[in-house]
């Protein structure tokens, strides 16, 4: 049975609008300049771009294999379950933190009314503990026994998502009109830090984290009317709009910038309250009368979609159960349908994020490099199943593949080695404790021991992310050791990706194979329905 289109190209374009201008209109502008001066407005130009990029990937595939959790379940098609777990992981992480880098963001702004909930870097007090439990516990309950009415109200959500960054920014702008503020010669120029501080920017800067929503409009590209046109008008559309908001954002902050603020540089910033950076613009701009407006979208935006993460992170680890790779437990769910144990680890897991990583910039260096993992995976797939499966129906269709797939695949590797060898060696952390559990869960659980690891298919996943690893322990962004010098860094990532590329097509899953998990994939459609 095929699964209904009915998503209408507004309704597409909406959900991935929603999902973007989540908590990083708040704080992306204060970051990127922090990292970048005045060049943050390229930073967020080529920040769109290369999204746009990607996002193409996902949309032929998801067009190409409609089914539920297609991120997770995909990389199983290609490349076998072992693959499928640690890059399932990998996006269960990602959806995972976002919640906790949500409640954080919230705890900032009502920071800048009540200083004692954190430190002077972000890092929660007790207090601030106490509020951020309030916040996950209210999440993960709404989650457990109703998300319907969050449903039914995200577009009146998404006008007010757009509204309110637009005329804070605009009324900001209007006080400062003349470009003279948005250059600040005094301070280095245009582009202070150079190139390097653009690409720092793009991920340790929160880019790649505010863009990430573009996911949405692939997900549900299997659901939508006529793809072919729906799905590069949501995902170009939806990456313009917002990418307009952003620089509007950003040339609002930078105008806001006074000698003050520049005296030590753009790396010290001098913002009084930066860690609820527009709070602090608009009290310095003697604009308060506009902070009841920006706490309206302080706290409704982020928590609407903490709330929608925590839905996602649910289903993934729900799916991971369903795949038999982690414990039947997770699958037990509610009256209303949600997996409650799910929400339970997630709750827990997510409490766990914010000693580690003190501060919503911490949280969103930690989460970008993530995302530009979950990224990587969407071009091999792709290639591998253009070989596994060529003529299978593709409503939605990529020219020149094997370049689009490498330069998509260089894109998200360059993501993740930019947010640096401090973010990197925790998410190797990461991806050791998720093999742990992998492999403890099929060695001592009889339903674990069912299926077979596709260990020849992995072969080219080793290479990659120790190449990874060790690139960034060299590198110089973040805390590498500066022994791989800037520009060169990037020729050699792009032959790594090429060479990783022609490693992970030799061993993808045999033809047969594929369409044996293609198979159960529609089978298992029809007994949903």
């Amino acid at each position: 049975m095929r699964i209904k289109r009915s998503i209408s190209p507004i309704a597409l374009l909406f959900s991935s609008v929603s999902a973007i201008l989540g908590s990083g209109w708040l704080f992306s502008a204060y970051f990127t300049s922090q990292l970048a001066g005045p060049a943050a407005i390229l930073a967020w130009v080529i920040g769109g771009i290369t999204s746009v990029v990607i996002a193409f990937v996902f949309a032929e595939l998801c067009t190409a294999f409609p089914v539920t959790g297609s991120s997770t379940r995909i990389p199983l098609l290609s490349h076998g379950t072992l693959v499928s777990f640690v890059f399932s992981w990998i996006i269960w992480l990602s959806y995972m933190a976002l919640t906790p880098t949500e409640v954080q963001a919230v705890v900032q702004y009502i920071a800048f009314y009540f200083p004692n909930l954190t430190h002077s870097q972000g890092a929660l007090t007790s207090e601030g503990y106490i509020v951020a439990t309030g916040l996950m516990l209210a999440v993960s309950a709404i989650n457990t026994y109703s998300l319907q009415w969050l449903i039914r109200a995200n577009s009146a959500l998404t006008y007010l998502k757009l509204l309110i960054p637009i005329i804070l920014s605009l009324v900001v702008l209007a006080y400062f009109h003349q470009p003279a503020h948005f250059v600040h010669k005094e301070a280095g120029g245009f582009a202070p830090y150079g190139m390097h501080g653009v690409f720092a920017a793009i991920t340790t800067g929160g880019i790649v984290f505010a863009f990430t929503g573009f996911k949405q409009a692939a997900e549900l590209a299997g659901e939508a009317k006529n793809p072919a046109k729906a799905l590069p008008f949501a995902i170009i559309g939806s990456i313009v709009i917002c990418l307009v908001v952003f620089l509007l954002l950003q040339a609002a902050f930078l105008g806001s910038m006074n000698e003050q603020n520049l005296a030590n540089g753009w790396h010290h910033l001098d913002l009084s309250g930066a860690m609820s950076p527009l709070a602090s613009i608009l009290q310095q701009d003697h604009l308060v009368a506009l902070l009841p407006l920006l706490y309206i979208g302080a706290l409704a935006g982020p928590l609407a979609s903490g709330l929608m993460y925590c839905s996602s992170s649910s289903r993934s680890l729900f799916g991971m159960s369903k795949n038999g790779y982690l414990p039947l437990a997770l699958q037990r769910i509610t009256a209303q349908g949600n997996p409650m144990i799910a929400i339970l680890v997630n709750f827990v897991v997510g409490m766990l994020m914010f000693a580690p990583l003190p501060g919503w910039d911490k949280m969103v260096g930690f989460l970008s490099s993530l995302m530009s993992l979950t990224y990587a995976i969407a071009p091999i797939a792709l290639l591998a199943l253009r070989r596994q499966m060529p003529d299978i129906e593709r409503p939605f269709k990529l020219p020149f593949t094997p370049v689009w797939s490498w330069l998509a695949f260089y894109i998200a590797t360059l993501m993740s080695y930019w947010s640096g060898w401090e973010t990197v060696s925790k998410i190797s952390i990461a991806l050791a404790i998720g093999l742990v559990v992998f492999f403890g869960y099929h060695c001592f659980s009889e339903r674990g021991r069912s299926f077979k690891i596709d260990w020849k298919e992995s072969t080219w996943m080793w290479p990659y992310f120790i190449g990874l690893t060790v690139l960034s322990y060299v590198g110089n962004f973040g805390t590498g050791h500066h022994l791989l010098p800037f520009g060169w860094d990037f020729v050699i990532i792009g032959i790594f990706c090429a060479a990783i590329m022609m490693l992970a097509m030799r061993f993808r899953l045999p033809n047969a194979d594929t369409q044996h998990y293609v198979k159960t994939f529609s089978e298992d459609a029809v007994a949903t329905k």
